[in-house]
């Protein structure tokens, strides 16, 4: 049985999603697919110029791992580049470090996946896996402290680990949820983090405040979305 993949730590989003030829439509082009973490392997190595050590302790792998990275970034850049491929920035299994300070400890980390920028008054985002950024608050006793955001490194198709690995490094234990499929659900659930239904409350502030409330029911099978992970899509 292979090895579980740790979660590697990114610095940022990137600013642009795809890159394509100049005067092709997306539509009539070939793909290929650069994962996040292969990004930041490239960013660390050619444009910071780190060692491999160095640049391999900041994703929090092996240099081994770090190396294969590179590689494999090496290599998708240049089919792109020589084939004449649309280059898409997407998956990996990463969780972001851009110096967003979690709440101080106590009670239990919640998230809530929601639409960016917005903030406490944004509404939150139907589906887990493919938001944009969470917002993480401190529960206890009923109380709602402060709360902050951390970007999501996304899933590539139907592969959740992304995701669940990066909530599960931020120490987040609870989600609340509009929907997903049943394989999120069990991968979150194994993660040691409960899934509780929304209710499809409008803003973030309604979710963590009926949380705290105790209005909130675990998410069960009426909630799950048909078709699986694919729903996360």
């Amino acid at each position: 049985m292979p090895r579980p993949c740790h979660c590697r730590r990114v610095s940022a989003l990137p600013k642009n999603r795809c890159f394509k030829p100049n005067g092709v439509p997306l539509h009539d082009l070939e793909e290929i697919v650069l994962s996040l973490d292969g990004l930041e392997a490239l960013r660390l190595a050619d444009v910071e110029d780190m060692n491999m050590d160095v640049a391999a302790a900041q994703m929090g792998v092996s240099r081994h791992t770090f190396g294969r990275l590179l590689r494999r970034a090496r290599h998708c850049v240049a089919q792109a580049l020589v084939r004449g491929m649309a280059l898409r920035i997407e998956g990996g299994v990463c969780a972001v470090d851009d110096g967003t300070e979690a709440p101080l400890p106590g009670g239990v980390l919640v998230a809530v996946p929601r639409v960016a920028p917005g903030g406490p008054e944004a509404a939150p985002n139907a589906h887990f896996g493919r938001c944009q950024v969470y917002t993480l608050a401190r529960v206890e006793e009923g109380a709602v402290g402060a709360l902050s955001v951390q970007p999501n490194p996304l899933h590539q198709g139907g592969d959740c680990a992304g995701p669940v690995q990066a909530l599960q490094r931020l120490g987040v234990t609870v989600l609340l949820a509009g929907g997903m499929g049943m394989r999120p659900l069990q991968a979150l659930q194994e993660a040691g983090i409960a899934v509780y239904y929304n209710a499809n409350l409008p803003t973030v502030a309604d979710c963590l405040n009926a949380f705290a409330a105790g209005k909130l029911v675990p998410f069960g099978p009426g909630h799950l979305c048909r078709g699986g992970c694919a729903s996360e899509r």
